[in-house]
């Protein structure tokens, strides 16, 4: 069995969303793969929008973490 380099992923609901809830969206960003590239190397999408108003950032740093924040815009 290959062992990839392990990564860290730290998640930041800022929703009032359950994590379970919250976990579906950022696994679909995880499977639409490392598709945006910085200093750091590649990473995952750095916004991805869906329909129902909801947005998952992403950013990554030197150490192999993953961030993610999830949060949904406000209609005024």
């Amino acid at each position: 069995m290959d062992r990839k380099e392990q990564s860290k992923l730290i998640i930041h609901n800022l929703t009032n969303l359950s994590d379970w809830d919250v976990l579906h969206y950022i696994i679909k960003v995880v499977q639409e793969g490392l598709v945006s590239e910085t200093k750091n190397g590649k990473q995952y999408s750095f916004a991805t929008t869906f329909t129902n108003g909801y947005t998952v950032v992403a950013s990554k740093n030197k150490q192999n973490t993953h961030t993610f924040w999830i949060y949904k815009e406000s209609k005024e």
